[in-house]
């Protein structure tokens, strides 16, 4: 077969000439493995966290009814497309629904929970409640024992059963059987193991570790004292918390299901009997409804918060990989200019055009897969580092990348077309040769013609540009990371500390949980080191937030629905103990008791929204939810905070004391905690102080306001690290192509340098003729640079914070740091070009 014996040909004259230029062929192979491992690397993290398939039976026959990127628990009520449901929701759905073949329910979001396993030390455990459909539904059958029955959703507290992960059979237990039988006890459950998930099962949330799946019936075991299990239909409010998937039956669309369900939910909407619901509210009620959505890739704990930086990163790394291809271009185009004797002689000899061609190209080819094969090893070491750094904080994610049959699919693919980008222009160059005139050249002169350094010059242009182009994204991004984490708050953030206590689980209601909070106050407020201590429910950037519609006294809003506000309910001293200013009036006092006249303080915005130009002292708002009868006086005003985002306006906000409470005593609250010192000296001693109120209250982590900050700005800190790297590294590859082109500009201008030297010039201004072609392609490829990044810049404004997209002193700064790099990548041509003896040079003439 000749194309089989030109092919293995060709590999072999390949491999020999790789092998005759190790310094060249080790440059282009680590350049690629850096551009294909690090796109190889991002492209293992989109494809686990956008692109698969959840690995169960036919996925694509999925379903779900709830937003995929909604997560956690909303408690009240919703318009519009409803993002989760609540249990009595799903099971009138479940019931009523003629369109899938089985439906489950999953717990929207998973909590760690402190447990004991066989009666052993307490550890941290991520359980999940399921519906007892949950593993049928999904196809999935466990590694080994069992998974739930039909029995066990039939009542709560009647299935005390769990199912594990397999990474968590492994990594707990060592994967031994006789796991089966033991008994995983939290505070009010006892869980027994009876079934293990079969490996590669991570559930139906991405990115969400579970290590133990429950029944839903066991949720007021697991949660005490929340009952999340029943509906009272006699109100407006829900606790939605749970995604619900179905499995089509055959020859059902999405179409056809979507129709179906909408009109079964609009049903069960009519069918609730809200007692003394005006029209207004009975008209919200009915403006909701559900919006299908496919199922095969589930829902995603990572999308909403890595889809936008993950696609920012893979641009970025697919420019670096442009630019390397660059780099192994210009380095082959110097190696071919080398070569044109040899390929002159052989097409003098017979040789086809198109045959040394295709030779040239599987040179490339080859030296391609050297790259993509050390891109593998490299990708696999990238890969690490950006799960790291995505799973950097308090919230675990859980993916599992490896390098399987599809990784491998994409670095092939990606070596072969990089491969031929790179391999082109050579090919193309070398196959045009022309005989006669390489022929009668003088063997020992470096000539040729100047089309080809002009065609070198274009590409190390090109990389100038692109660098550049990363080098000002990088600045962009690093200053919108150190915006963000210097953003004004209103209150100082030095040595504050948060913890939040739940006294709902340890069965503390209302009035009784109230005073526990007093009285731990009083114990934080008393510990050494403590400077001052308050307490809010919602706290300061923990995730949880409040709001509700309002009637403002004296306020008519020009559309209904104007009148929102968030809300917190706070300790006394709130903020005099944050070091926030109240601007009118006072703030909200131990005098503010359950017993005394509802009260409540605003923030500037809500008084400038509602009150430009009047005072709202003394002036009343009342809550307009549905059966609510919260009324209060407005008795201050303080200065607006940022508690819960760092971008973005402040929005309308009024405070409660937490004795009155909205709608009631808040089950759970967030401790802040200032000190005089260091805050991890009294974190031991704020711990025994709850222990010794109540050993069974359940104390969250506590973290200080600085983590908590740096929680918010995960995503921008990560697209800085990286687009800083890939930003140096586009640098580098740029400033080794200038070097490459350089020194054979120097090579071929030999004689004219020695003639130059010959007639008197000095070594300075050889020096500075060869810097000023390089100050020249580098001013070019800036110019060409910085107008790509000023048009390209609008596409991700929506990620900058505090800085444009053409701020001035970041494309200055990104244009010194490439000037002086590619200078110092120029000072070594030049230098040997200084160095050339015009007797040697004049010789050779």
């Amino acid at each position: 077969m000749p194309v089989l014996e030109n092919t293995l040909q060709d590999l072999r004259i390949g491999a020999r000439s790789l092998r005759k230029n190790p310094v060249i062929t080790a440059i282009a192979a680590l350049s690629l493995a850096l551009g294909i491992g690090a796109n190889t690397a991002i492209f293992s993290l989109i494809d686990a966290v956008l692109v698969k398939m959840l690995p169960v039976e036919r996925p694509n026959e999925l379903v779900l009814l709830t937003d995929p990127n909604s997560h956690g628990v909303s408690i009240g009520t919703e318009s519009g497309v409803r993002q989760l449901l609540s249990n009595g929701e799903y099971q009138h759905i479940r019931d009523g629904q003629q369109v899938f073949q089985g439906m489950y329910a999953a717990e929207s979001d998973v909590e760690r929970v402190s447990a004991s396993i066989d009666g052993g030390a307490p550890e941290d455990v991520h359980p999940r409640l399921v519906s007892a459909s949950y593993f049928a539904v999904l196809g999935v059958s466990p590694a080994i024992g069992r998974a739930f029955s039909p029995a066990d959703d039939q009542a709560p507290h009647n299935a005390p059963y769990a199912v594990i992960s397999y990474a968590y059979w492994n990594n707990r237990f060592g994967g031994r059987p006789d796991v089966l039988g033991k008994i995983v006890k939290t505070a009010k459950a006892s869980l027994a193991i009876i079934g293990v998930a079969p490996q590669g099962f991570f559930g139906e949330t991405v990115g969400q570790p579970t290590d133990l799946w429950v029944p839903l019936m066991m949720e007021p075991d697991l949660k005490p004292g929340r009952d999340w299990l029943h509906d009272d239909e006699s109100t407006v409010e829900r606790v939605m918390w749970l995604q619900v998937m179905g499995r089509l039956k055959p020859g059902v669309t999405m179409k056809q299901a979507q129709a179906a369900i909408s009109v079964l939910y609009q049903q069960i909407l009519s069918g609730y009997r809200v007692p003394g619901l005006d029209a207004e509210h009975r008209r919200e009620q009915l403006d909701q409804k559900l919006q299908l959505h496919p199922g095969a890739r589930g829902a995603n704990a990572l999308s909403e918060q890595f889809a936008q930086p993950l696609m920012v990163l893979m641009t970025l790394v697919g420019l670096v990989l442009l630019i390397a291809c660059a780099n192994i271009a210009n380095l082959l185009l110097v190696r071919a200019a080398g070569r044109k004797k040899e390929i002159a002689i052989r097409l003098a000899m017979g040789a086809g055009r198109l045959r040394l061609s295709s030779q040239l190209l599987t040179e490339s080819l080859l030296l391609a897969a050297f790259g993509g094969a050390a891109g593998v090893l490299f990708a696999s070491w990238g890969t690490r580092v950006l799960l790291r750094l995505v799973s950097s904080g308090p919230d675990p994610v859980a993916l599992e990348i490896h390098t399987d049959a599809r990784m491998l699919a994409f670095t092939a693919a990606l070596a072969i077309v990089t491969g031929i980008l790179f391999g082109l222009a050579p090919a193309f160059r070398a196959a045009r040769v022309n005989v006669a005139s390489t022929l009668k050249e003088n063997t020992r002169a470096v000539s040729g013609s100047g089309s080809r350094v002009s065609f070198g010059k274009v590409l190390v242009v090109v990389q100038i540009a692109v660098s550049l182009l990363l080098a000002i994204g990088a600045g962009l991004f690093v200053r919108t990371l150190r915006n963000l984490q210097n953003v004004h708050l209103g209150y100082a953030r030095d040595r504050l500390v948060q913890f939040s206590i739940d006294a709902t689980t340890a069965g503390y209601k209302s009035a009784p949980a109230a005073n526990l909070y007093l009285r731990l106050l009083d114990e934080i407020r008393a510990i050494p080191g403590v400077k001052n201590a308050t307490f809010s429910q919602n706290g300061f950037f923990s995730g949880s937030e409040s709001g509700t519609r309002l009637y403002v006294e004296g306020y008519t809003p020009a559309k209904p629905g104007q009148t929102n506000a968030r809300f917190d309910n706070v300790g006394p001293d709130f903020f005099s103990s944050l070091g926030v200013p109240i601007l009118r009036g006072r703030e909200i006092g131990r005098q503010d008791t359950g017993a005394s006249t509802p009260v409540c303080v605003i923030n500037q915005t809500m008084a400038h929204d509602f009150f430009d130009g009047r005072d709202p002292l003394v002036k009343h708002i009342k809550d307009l939810f549905p059966g609510s009868k919260g009324e209060y006086e407005i008795v201050g005003v303080a200065q607006d905070v940022r508690d819960h985002n760092l971008r973005g306006n402040i929005p309308r906000r009024f405070y409660v004391p937490a004795a009155h409470g909205l709608p009631d005593v808040p089950e759970f609250v967030n401790f802040q905690v200032r000190t005089l010192a260091d805050p991890s000296g009294v974190v031991s001693a704020i711990r025994r102080s709850v222990r010794q109120i109540d050993p069974a209250l359940p104390i969250g982590s506590i973290r200080t306001l600085g983590e908590l900050v740096d929680d918010r700005v995960r995503q921008e800190r990560i697209v800085a690290q990286l687009s800083t790297f890939f930003g140096l590294l586009a640098m580098l590859l740029a400033s080794v192509g200038l070097y490459g082109v350089l020194s054979y500009a120097v090579a071929r201008r030999t004689n004219e340098i020695g003639i130059r030297m010959a007639m008197g010039a000095q070594h300075s201004a050889v020096v500075w003729l060869i810097l000023r072609e390089t100050l020249l392609l580098v001013a070019i490829g800036a110019v060409i640079g910085i107008g790509s990044a000023a048009a390209l810049g609008k596409l991700v404004a929506s990620r900058m914070y505090g800085v444009t997209p053409s701020d001035p002193l970041t494309t200055a700064a990104a244009a010194a740091v490439l000037t002086v790099i590619a200078m110092f990548a120029a000072c070594f041509p030049a230098l040997r070009a200084a160095r050339v003896d015009p007797m040697i040079a004049l010789r050779v003439e």
